[in-house]
């Protein structure tokens, strides 16, 4: 199947479902992490997903990368807050381990996507070097 769009991304689509999942688990914390640590989940979590589809709208492979490396370290924040929640006891440990399995996932993909880009971005510019040495040495003669 040719992807086309980037919800046809399986990695974009797990995030998606995380930053929705997200959204609705931080409703349960405590009012006074309404505009703590409970933004700052749902903004990591939404932040993954639309660096994802931000990155395949690029045209350029470094620009894809920047957006893709973007969506990972989104993804290591969050982790961060939600070591932070089971910490303050607004998350017990089988959901903490929950959202990490599904964040580890989702991290695999993205690095395997990055590494996908890096290998096409690396072998477009092996293709671009070997056609101007073609061309110099085609000039000399």
């Amino acid at each position: 199947m040719k992807i086309t769009r980037f919800e046809d991304l399986k990695v974009w689509q797990l995030s998606y479902q995380l930053s929705l999942d997200v959204a609705g688990l931080v409703i349960s914390f405590p009012k006074h992490e309404k505009y703590d640590l409970a933004a700052q989940m749902r903004r990591s979590a939404r932040s993954v997903p639309s660096e994802i589809s931000e990155g395949f709208g690029r045209f350029h492979f470094n620009d894809k990368l920047t957006f893709y490396e973007r969506a990972r370290a989104s993804l290591g924040e969050l982790r961060n807050h939600f070591k932070e929640a089971l910490g303050n006891n607004y998350i017990d440990g089988i959901c903490h381990e929950s959202y990490c399995k599904r964040m580890d996932e989702t991290g695999y993909l993205l690095t395997r996507m990055m590494s996908g880009v890096r290998r096409a971005r690396d072998a477009h510019n092996a293709g671009k070097k070997h056609s101007s040495r073609r061309l110099t040495s085609n000039a000399k003669h």
